[in-house]
């Protein structure tokens, strides 16, 4: 078995130059129907794919939005067609994929579910004639039971509302649900896609393949990876090591409960194995192990966005006394410090920190000094100096900027950018945490601000623990960023 993908194979399965949608064309029954190949047809479209697009369907005059080639068969295609998308029911998966081989088209994502994960003798079936098509032909075969492709640089979709810009961030998912759901979180931190691929059964590509081949990716420089299980355990180390040589790759391992395990099952048909090795696994490979889709989210951002700390020293900042000294635990229990400032650092905050209720030793309690902005530009200033930190850290409590709005009378965009030009100045890594407390389109507003000027920012102290300890441990100093 050949444990190494085929970078030419795979670049030609991203640049297709023609796509057939296989499926109904119009609503069986139901009116208000609509089918699955109407809402892949329409993602194709929305994502500005340029070549030609046919529907293959028997079911007559295709939905009424639809205007492209409708064919009674692949093989009635007058031209070629590279790649394949089938919505149709597992009995007749088999039977698409012998006219995908004959045709020729190098790859097929089949959307189409009730397979091995079904746990029924017929699915099981169905998978293996699947698997059987792929070994004697050339066709590659992504899924079943999966999304299949997504990359905008190419116009891939499978989904309507999918954004359109790409990015540096490619994601392997073995679930459709969860390669959504880091999307659109993603686009809210301020991150574009360049590929993501849903696999779901991986009766023939495999996630291994995908991590090999997007290591060697010009376009990626982060990959994520969410899986339930594996094939091949030994391919799959080998990729993940030689990917994490070249970028960072983080990975959100499914199914690690005795609960979840039996889910993955039902999912995608997996057996999702012991905790203790995939966690060794993920160790060995030097890769990122997450506990959640926030995490995965948060920690692809620091990688694009923060550049590398030179260690794991706080400089801590909150406007209150008891929140500071939450923050304060929760950061050194997950193995950072809070050290006290070098004596020049204090002694400037000493002329800066002065009123009564604040402290200037680390943590910062700012109290009523957080609502007096002419402190912050020599409070950052000091700060940034310090030998004795390797980060800032400043928690903003929006219970307290509404206030700071009225004092000062102005907008909070302007707050906001009055900030962002003080801290603009910082050369020293500098992340937020934003708790959603209270006014959240007001957090918001402030969130994304600071994610367009490239600022890290978290919901959690324990989110930006984690992924700030990916980036420190992590030897690239640079973000990846394009």
């Amino acid at each position: 078995m050949n444990d190494r993908c085929d970078p030419a194979e795979f670049g030609r399965i991203f640049r297709p130059r023609a796509i057939a949608v296989v499926g109904s064309a119009r609503s069986q029954g139901d009116s208000q129907t609509v089918p699955h190949s109407f809402f892949f047809v329409m993602s194709l479209r929305n994502m500005h794919f340029e070549g030609p697009l046919y529907i293959v369907s028997r079911s007559g005059s295709p939905h009424p939005s639809l205007d492209e080639m409708v064919f009674p068969s692949l093989l009635d295609i007058p031209g070629p067609v590279d790649h394949a998308i089938l919505c149709v029911p597992a009995a007749a998966v088999p039977g698409v994929l012998e006219q995908c081989a004959a045709k020729g088209v190098r790859s097929a994502a089949i959307f189409s579910s009730g397979f091995s994960e079904s746990a029924s003798a017929e699915g099981k079936r169905l998978e293996e004639a699947i698997r059987g098509i792929a070994r004697r032909s050339s066709l590659r075969i992504i899924g079943p039971n999966c999304m299949g492709i997504y990359c905008p640089e190419t116009g891939l979709n499978f989904r309507p509302d999918l954004p359109c810009a790409p990015g540096p961030v490619a994601m392997v998912s073995q679930s459709g649900g969860m390669a959504i759901r880091t999307i659109f979180q993603g686009v809210e931190k301020g991150l574009g896609f360049s590929k993501v691929v849903s696999y779901g059964n991986e009766v023939d590509v495999q996630s291994w393949e995908l991590i090999d081949y997007l290591g060697w990716d010009e376009a990626t420089r982060i990959i994520l990876v969410y899986i339930e299980g594996t094939r091949d355990g030994r391919s799959l180390l080998r990729a993940l090591k030689e990917a994490g040589r070249r970028k960072p790759v983080v990975v959100l391992k499914g199914g690690l409960s005795a609960e979840g395990t039996r889910a993955a099952m039902s999912h995608t048909g997996s057996l999702a194995g012991n905790e203790a090795v995939w966690q060794a696994m993920i160790r060995q490979a030097r890769a990122h192990p997450v506990k959640d889709v926030n995490d995965l989210v948060d920690t692809a951002m620091t990688f694009c966005f923060l550049k590398r700390p030179a260690g794991k020293r706080i400089a801590l900042m909150c406007i209150s006394g008891g929140l500071v000294v939450n923050y304060t635990d929760l950061a050194v229990r997950s193995g950072f410090e809070v050290p006290a400032f070098d004596p020049s650092t204090q002694r400037g905050l000493e002329e800066i920190i002065n009123e009564p209720g604040t402290s200037c030793s680390n943590p910062i309690d700012m109290a009523s000094l957080f609502f007096n902005r002419r402190i912050y530009s020599p409070l950052f200033q000091v700060l940034n100096d310090d030998t004795n930190t390797d980060l800032i850290l400043f928690i903003i409590a929006m219970e307290y900027v509404t206030a700071l709005q009225m004092q000062y009378r102005v907008s909070l965009s302007g707050l906001v950018q009055a900030f962002l030009d003080i801290v603009s100045k910082v050369t020293k890594p500098f992340v937020a945490v934003i708790p959603p407390v209270v006014e959240e389109e007001s957090r918001l507003e402030v969130e994304r601000a600071f994610l367009k000027a490239g600022i890290p920012t978290f919901i959690t102290m324990e989110g930006a623990m984690n992924a700030l300890r990916a980036r420190i441990n992590d030897p690239r100093e640079d973000p990846v960023r394009h």
